[in-house]
């Protein structure tokens, strides 16, 4: 066991946290502070979730604790019995705060904490220490400070990745969010077992994945794992090159071009709405740079949402649009409408890989909110029954064959209203009939 001194201001003047330790005490609930939570105080990183973990029955301390606070209560496994409990707060301004309750998988705490993915996740801290004391006593039977001290990420045995293969990612994943070094001892582990991840399910291995690709340098971590054979293991199917290397490494140093600044606040809003768990458009775009041409069918297999997998097959079929340097506006106007909605993530995917030159960029971002936006705002000019009610048409394919005209001559700028839509489909009508 250490001891250290905590900054623990913050954490102690918590008003849920109060509460919590209050309820504990007052159902003599022996209550500790585990895993990345601690892990996160030492490292004073904030947060705001937070692990605990008791001997038993954490199913009703959770919902107990959670009816006390007038608070959501989420079960979420029965082996071991894990429960959330969600606390809203409006002061000062509206946050979250995520308290999951796990019960030991073990007879003592000490071996619950050996059973752990990462030497730096297995320590605790009783509650009542963190609150009532200056110096509490941090239990760490794997010298988890020791790695926290040396920035370094160690297994706490071969067993723990035995017993669950996912671990194998995680420590490159925790490499990239806490800028921690893979000593050789793990690497070559890593090496040894790296058969094993298939053994894990899509699902679990998709959400590894897709929580380090949201790393602004992934790149390097996962050539790292590329190096053990773990990224093969857990891409199915990736066809890496370096090209695919040097495009992932570019997009990550610059997701968007200097030549599309002014909208770079869109452009945000744009790449960070999730299209499944943990995966958004920025993750998503990193994906298919690594391997454009077999994407789709990485996505299938990774379980992707249907809107991650059609994004994904958007970016494949419509990129080489854009491969001609120069392009007319009838052709950018093409583009914008066959990407529609995903026309950002096609023309940045397509900045890394293709030679587009910086003025067309932006060109093509201005002819879309300029004079594609307001004609999507507007709406079509005129319908299927104002063509039967003012030229006496009867339903069928010539009324759908005019409308296609009229859109097209909208979206290219040759009529603006109503009036010169009607004047246009009666020329159209009057063309074909001399052409009879």
């Amino acid at each position: 066991m250490n001891t250290v001194v905590l900054n623990l201001r913050n954490f102690r003047d918590n008003a849920t946290i109060q509460k919590l330790h209050a309820f504990s005490k007052m159902h003599e609930i022996e209550l500790y502070l585990v895993g990345g939570s601690v892990r996160d105080l030492l490292l004073n990183r904030k947060t705001a979730d937070f692990d605990f973990t008791l001997k038993s029955e954490t199913i009703q301390f959770a919902k107990s604790f959670a009816q006390s606070i007038n608070a959501p209560f989420i079960p979420l496994e029965e082996q071991p019995p894990t429960a959330r409990v969600i606390v809203k707060t409006q002061q000062p301004t509206q946050t979250e705060l995520c308290l999951d309750f796990t019960q030991f998988r073990a007879n003592t705490l000490t071996e619950d904490l050996c059973l752990r993915d990462l030497t730096i996740n297995a320590m605790a801290i009783s509650l009542a220490s963190v609150m009532e004391t200056d110096n509490p006593e941090i239990i760490d039977p794997c010298n988890g400070i020791n790695d926290l001290d040396k920035r370094q990420l160690l297994f706490p045995s071969e067993q723990v990745i035995i017993d669950d293969p996912l671990r194998l990612m995680r420590i490159f994943r925790f490499s990239a969010q806490l800028d921690f070094h893979i000593p050789q001892k793990s690497f070559r582990l890593v090496q040894k077992h790296s058969n094993l991840l298939p053994n894990v399910s899509p699902e679990r291995v998709r959400d590894e994945l897709f929580k380090l690709l949201k790393n602004e340098k992934s790149n390097y971590y996962l050539q790292q794992m590329s190096k053990t054979d773990l990224l093969s293991k857990a891409i199915p199917n990736l066809e890496n090159s370096l090209d695919g290397w040097s495009s992932l490494e570019r997009f990550e140093k610059i997701p968007i071009p200097e030549s599309l600044s002014e909208y770079r606040a869109e452009i945000e809003t744009y790449l960070n709405e999730e299209l499944g768990l943990f995966a958004n458009r920025y993750t998503l775009i990193k994906l298919c740079l690594l391997d454009p041409e077999n994407t789709v069918e990485i996505g299938k297999r990774l379980r992707l949402s249907r809107k991650a997998v059609k994004f994904l097959k958007c970016i494949a079929t419509e990129y080489p649009q854009l491969s001609d340097e120069v392009l007319t506006k009838k052709q950018i106007i093409t583009f914008l409408r066959n990407t529609s909605s995903e026309w950002w993530g096609v023309l940045l995917f397509s900045a890394v890989i293709l030679s587009i030159p910086v003025g067309m960029l932006k060109q093509i971002a201005d002819t879309y909110y300029q004079h594609l936006l307001p004609i999507l705002k507007q709406g079509k000019l005129i319908s299927g029954e104002d063509l039967i009610r003012e030229f006496q048409l009867k339903e069928g394919r010539e009324i759908g064959v005019l409308l296609k005209q009229i859109e097209e001559m909208q979206y290219n700028g040759e009529i603006r209203t109503r009036t010169e839509a009607f004047t246009a489909v009666e020329k159209l009508i009057q063309k074909e009939n001399e052409s009879i």
